[in-house]
Formats: C-alpha cells, sequence, structure tokens
C-alpha cells in the first residue's frame, strides 16, 4: 500500500507541475475575430465597451445576450441598438423587429464585414471585397469633418466598402482615401440604421495598439444619447449556452443524475483508498510431466530416423511390462514364454505371436522400415488394451 500511495504522490506531483508549466508559460497572442465585450485579445470590443458609458452620460448600457426577435418582442424598449460582427446575421423574423423597432424612432448602429440578405434586400445595398492591399482602401475618414482627419489601419484588415442598390435617402458619413462608402445613414420611419463596413476599425487593436480610438468614438457619437442595447447574442450566443452541463442542468432529473453520480465517485475513491488484503494468487497444482518428457523423446528419435532404436526401447518396455504385472522371466523369448503370456494376460494368442514374431524379426535386423515401427506399435498398444481393461496407455 506504501507504494501505490508514492506513486500516486508522484502522479500528482507531475500533474501539478503540468499544470503550473501551463499556466505561467507565455501565451500565444490570440487573432480570432471575437467582438466580445468580455475579450481583451486584439479582436475583442473590451475596450469599446469601457468607452461607452463616456460616450452616453447617464445612460444604461445593457449587454445582450438573447436573439434580435426575442428581445424585441417587448415593444416597451426604446434607444440604440449595436451590433459589432464579422457577419449580422438576422433572418427574416428578426429583421422584420429590427424594422419595426427604428420605425418607432429607435436607432440601430450596425458595423459587419457582411450583412444578411434580408436587411440588405430592405435598405438596399451591400458590402463588396475591394481586393486590393492599396494604402488608400484602409485609410479612412468622415464626410462630417471638415478637416478630414484619416485614420489609418493595417492594410487589406477592412477592404469591404459599402454599395448603395437604389437611393432612398442614404447619406454617406465616411470614406476611405479611395472614395469608396464605408459607413453610412439610412432613414427608416422615425429612426435610422448606421451601417458600416469596418467592423475592426471597433475592436482593440485599432483602440489601444494603434491608438486611434477617435474612429471608434466619431462613429457613435452620431448615436443619440440614449439607452444602448449592445448585441453579444451574434458572437457568444445565448449565456447559459456556454456551459457544457447546460443540458444536465436544464433538466431536473439529469441534474439529480449528475450529482448523484459525482457523489457516487467520491464515496468509491473514499473506500477504495483504504487499505485492502491484496489478492491471493490461485496455484495450479502440479502437472505430471513424464508423458511430455516421453513424447518429446520419441518425436526426437523419430525425426532423427533411427527406428529400429525406437523399436528396441518399446521391446524393453514391452518386456518390463511383462516382469512388473504378469511376474514372468524375460531373459529367453522362447516358445515357453510366448504360451505363459497368453494364459496369464488373457491376450489373444495371434496377437501375442505376431508380437513375438516382430520382435525376433527387429532384433535380428541391422535396421527397420517407419512401416514395420507403426506396425510394432500398433500391436503392443492391442495387447495392452486386451491385457488391462480401462487403462489408457500412451507410449
Amino acid at each position: 500500500m506504501k507504494g501505490y500511495r508514492r506513486y500516486m504522490a508522484i502522479i500528482l506531483l507531475l500533474f501539478g507541475a503540468l499544470v503550473l508549466l501551463e499556466y505561467f508559460r507565455p501565451k500565444a497572442v490570440d487573432w480570432s475575430l471575437t467582438f466580445s465585450r468580455e475579450d481583451k485579445i486584439p479582436y475583442g470590443t473590451y475596450a469599446l465597451y469601457e468607452l461607452l458609458p463616456g460616450l452616453f452620460p447617464g445612460q444604461r448600457v445593457e449587454p445582450v445576450r438573447e436573439p434580435i426577435y426575442n428581445q424585441l418582442q417587448d415593444t416597451t424598449h426604446s434607444g440604440n441598438y449595436v451590433f459589432i460582427q464579422k457577419y449580422f446575421a438576422a433572418d427574416s423574423l428578426d429583421t422584420n423587429l429590427l424594422l419595426d423597432f427604428v420605425h418607432r424612432g429607435n436607432h440601430v448602429f450596425i458595423a459587419a464585414d457582411e450583412y444578411s440578405e434580408f436587411l440588405q434586400d430592405t435598405l438596399y445595398f451591400d458590402t463588396v471585397f475591394m481586393n486590393t492591399t492599396s494604402p488608400d482602401s484602409t485609410g479612412f475618414y468622415f464626410t462630417s469633418q471638415p478637416e478630414q482627419q484619416v485614420y489609418t489601419f493595417p492594410p487589406n484588415n477592412n477592404s469591404r466598402y459599402i454599395r448603395v442598390k437604389k437611393q432612398a435617402g442614404h447619406e454617406a458619413l465616411g470614406r476611405n482615401k479611395a472614395g469608396m462608402l464605408n459607413f453610412m445613414r439610412v432613414p427608416f420611419g422615425e429612426g435610422n440604421f448606421y451601417i458600416s463596413s469596418v467592423p475592426l476599425a471597433f475592436t482593440n487593436y485599432q483602440l489601444l495598439t494603434l491608438n486611434q480610438p477617435d474612429y471608434a468614438a466619431t462613429a457613435l457619437s452620431h448615436l443619440p444619447v440614449q439607452p444602448v442595447l449592445w448585441d453579444e447574442y451574434q458572437n457568444l450566443g445565448r449565456e447559459e449556452d456556454q456551459s457544457v452541463l447546460r443540458v444536465l442542468m436544464r433538466h431536473e432529473s439529469l441534474t439529480w443524475a449528475y450529482y448523484v453520480a459525482l457523489a457516487g465517485m467520491v464515496l468509491f475513491l473514499l473506500f477504495k483508498s483504504k487499505r485492502t488484503q491484496r489478492i491471493i494468487p490461485v496455484l495450479e497444482p502440479p502437472r505430471n510431466t513424464t508423458l511430455d518428457f516421453v513424447k518429446t523423446i520419441g518425436s526426437l528419435y523419430f525425426n532423427h530416423g533411427d527406428h529400429k532404436n525406437i523399436a528396441e526401447k518399446k521391446i524393453a518396455f514391452f518386456l518390463e511390462h511383462l516382469r512388473l504385472h504378469f511376474h514372468l522371466t524375460t531373459h529367453t523369448l522362447d516358445e515357453e514364454l510366448r504360451e505363459r503370456v497368453v494364459t496369464k494376460s488373457g491376450a489373444d494368442a495371434a496377437l501375442v505371436n505376431d508380437i513375438f514374431g516382430l520382435i525376433r524379426s527387429i532384433t535380428q535386423s541391422k535396421a527397420i522400415s517407419a512401416q514395420t515401427l507403426l506396425l510394432l506399435n500398433s500391436h503392443l498398444e492391442d495387447f495392452y488394451k486386451q491385457t488391462s481393461p480401462g487403462a489408457k496407455y500412451k507410449v
């Protein structure tokens, strides 16, 4: 048991060392496009979310982890709805409620590379990839600024622009240095949509690393000072959906089954960790290897091809059998001995005559064939069966 504990201690120490090594080793930069307010990685939006209370002083900033349809079913919501993501995904139901939300006098700000067809078809626009590394594609300015301050971003990071399919009150608010539209206002009912094709301009990398927070602040300053709904659903999904145990926790019966399984595992470990008697190994009884030895030796002689040698050993075993079981003297193999064998053993006289004839022939020959050896063996087996009923000899 002491050895077992020592091994367990070594394993735990190694595991602890691995955890510490993994925790303290330098972490590689995560360049994932999460656009999440919780992420401080380059393409998260933690910095921008922290700036929102200053951009909308005195107003409530509420993160939303529900689909647009669920959030806007309550028509009492009012204010600004902000979306910053790689792809703005909204089906027909979401789009209709979003349009109704804006039509009532609210405002929606969306910064995305691509947009759902439902919104594009309604607002008559789409986004187009510029497919160029020209600096003009990533130098932005606002058309409302008289001096047209240019905000420069890394080449080819924000290389999409907005293409208006049909004029319906669209107002250009920002372009790149190549003159392509990348930020616009679209009036709808009593409210407005603010559409941007450069979501990376609102991430931590642009605000902190490049020290250009003015672009994001200026873009959002077009919104009125009202309560803000900050969408996190399209980036992270529902809040409860992030747990790997969400299915178990959602149903009471599965929750209890999970807790019972954990408790059973703890009890099992507690009881199994106590001292227990080692299993006594099963000892097999000794085997009689005499016959195996005889078979091995016989196979050796047979494979060597010395048939007479094997026959002589079988004859010697036969004579020893006569002396041991029938108390016969076997110095002379004459007619008298043959008759006494028949009388005492009860064996068939013809079989005994054949055996003695084979013995005489073998002892007088310099070599014998395999057939002769097999014939001798067959006669001797028959003799043993006849003289010892129920016994089995394997020679």
